[in-house]
């Protein structure tokens, strides 16, 4: 007999019978839909009590998940760049918070920038801030756990390679200092991945962080020598806008990410010395030098002019 039956069976005895037994539906009925849980979401932080992430099987279970998802992610998307600003603009105070105006911010600039750029939807923001939290619990899990082992060390490096990427801060600098300060110690690094991981500090340190005094503290410690990002280095002390650009353009996309973060004091420093040293400029040795198209200069509110490819940067005052 189906769930109505039953039902109507009840209705008839009650009015038959007031004292009869309640109603009860059949054992495996339900009158709610039933919803389908997201497997990232299905499991909590550490450090807000869920102890299910601190089993070692459970963490390499969910770990597959987690990068299979971001893999899916990126390769779904189409637009790579697009994806990476809207990971950019996520924050890790909650699964599914996402800084919305930020999001139409970055879809505007991509329409502008190539017409039919697609554009990040709230949804596709959704789930990448999914992916950036449940890195996150694996994180967590791994130091809740004191885990220092094979699995930790390649958990991490992949955080922090993917996080970089998508130059989110608050997730590949805590992995990075633990990577560097308590798992190499324990489960060493190859020399070609330690030398890597320890290049991605002293640029975090340089560009992001505008440190410079402990960066070259780092170079020291670490007896690290590596041209390029020495170049930078030289580049940044010096307000070398010109070398900055020059080996940029030479490094690794991990690293190149990591001097995004120094771009913006390169680009005002270069257009200072223009201000302070010429009259006029021609324009693509202007936008050369700041690595910025003239249209996007226009909106820092300068007072320089453009007429026939020149750029006017003070006119000559008349006696």
């Amino acid at each position: 007999m189906d769930t109505q039956s039953h039902r109507i069976a009840y209705v008839h005895r009650s009015v038959m019978d007031p004292g009869s037994e309640p109603y009860r539906p059949p054992r495996g009925a339900s009158r709610l839909k039933q919803v389908s849980e997201d497997p990232l979401e299905s499991i909590g932080l550490p450090s807000k009590g869920d102890s299910r992430l601190l089993n070692f099987k459970t963490q390499e279970d969910y770990f597959r998940k987690v990068v299979d998802r971001y893999e899916q992610c990126r390769h779904n998307g189409g637009n790579y760049d697009a994806l990476d600003k809207a990971f950019a603009s996520l924050s890790l105070d909650g699964i599914a918070e996402v800084r919305s105006d930020r999001i139409k911010a970055i879809s505007e600039t991509e329409t502008k920038t190539s017409g039919n750029a697609p554009q990040v939807s709230i949804e596709d923001s959704r789930e990448l801030s999914v992916i950036l939290m449940a890195m996150r619990k694996v994180r967590e899990a791994i130091v809740a756990s004191a885990r220092k082992d094979t699995f930790a060390l390649r958990a991490y490096a992949f955080i922090i390679r993917a996080t970089i990427l998508i130059s989110h801060m608050e997730s590949y600098h805590p992995a990075l200092l633990h990577l560097l300060r308590n798992i190499h110690p324990v489960t060493p690094l190859t020399a070609s991945e330690h030398h890597e991981f320890v290049g991605f500090y002293i640029l975090d340190l340089s560009c992001r962080q505008d440190d410079l005094a402990t960066a070259y503290k780092v170079v020291c410690c670490y007896n690290y020598k590596n041209v390029r990002v020495g170049a930078v280095l030289k580049a940044l002390v010096h307000g070398n806008w010109y070398a900055f650009w020059k080996v940029k353009s030479l490094m690794s996309g991990y690293q190149q990410r990591l001097l995004e973060y120094g771009e913006e004091g390169m680009r005002q420093r270069a257009l200072d010395c223009f201000g302070k040293s010429y009259l006029s400029v021609d324009r693509i040795f202007l936008e050369r030098s700041t690595q910025r198209r003239w249209e996007e200069l226009e909106k820092s509110n300068m007072k320089w002019q453009l007429e026939a490819d020149v750029v006017t940067i003070r006119q000559i005052k008349k006696k």
